[in-house]
C-alpha cells in the first residue's frame, strides 16, 4: 500500500529556523620567526633531526584579534637513534581580522585548515638544549552561529 498524497504539496510547506555558520573573517596566515627550545636528558650527538607535530590549538577572540595557543609535539632524534619527545605550548602573534568580532551576536567558531609547519635550518644544539626555528602557514576561518529562516517541507518517507 502506498501514499497517494504529494508530500511536496503547498500545505506541507512551513517556516523552519536552521542554525548555520556565517563566515565573518577568512585569512591566509603566515607566522614567521617562531622558535622553541627543549632540554634533553643528555647532550645529543649531532646531527640532530627534529619533527614538529601540532596536537591542538585554542583560540581567544578579542574584538578584531584572534590569539592562538598551540600544543606541539617535538620529537628530537640524535645521530645514535636516541629519540626524545616533548609536548610544548607555543603562543603565536595575534591574527587581525578586519571586523569587530564582538559586534556579532552568537557563538564564535574559529577553525584552521591546511596547517603547515616548516623547520627553518638545522636545529641549534647548545649542550642539552635544542632550539628549533620554524614557520607555520594556515588558513584561518572565523564564523558566527546564525539562524536562517527557510520555507520548506519535511519529507517523511
Amino acid at each position: 500500500m502506498g501514499f497517494l498524497t504529494n508530500q511536496l504539496s503547498p500545505q506541507n510547506f512551513q517556516d523552519h529556523l536552521l542554525k548555520t555558520l556565517k563566515v565573518i573573517c577568512q585569512e591566509n596566515v603566515q607566522q614567521p620567526d617562531n622558535q622553541v627550545t627543549v632540554v634533553l636528558a643528555a647532550t645529543p650527538i649531532e646531527p640532530v633531526s627534529v619533527l614538529i607535530t601540532p596536537l591542538s590549538f585554542t583560540a581567544i577572540v578579542d574584538q578584531d584579534k584572534i590569539f592562538n595557543t598551540w600544543e606541539l609535539e617535538i620529537t628530537v632524534t640524535g645521530a645514535t637513534g636516541v629519540t626524545e619527545t616533548f609536548e610544548v605550548t607555543h603562543q603565536e602573534d595575534a591574527v587581525v581580522c578586519p571586523f569587530d568580532l564582538t559586534q556579532w551576536p552568537g557563538q564564535t567558531v574559529v577553525q584552521k585548515h591546511d596547517v603547515e609547519f616548516r623547520i627553518i635550518g638545522d636545529p641549534i644544539v647548545d649542550g642539552a638544549e635544542v632550539t628549533i626555528n620554524f614557520v607555520f602557514n594556515y588558513c584561518l576561518v572565523v564564523a558566527k552561529e546564525v539562524l536562517v529562516k527557510v520555507n520548506g517541507a519535511i519529507l517523511f518517507c
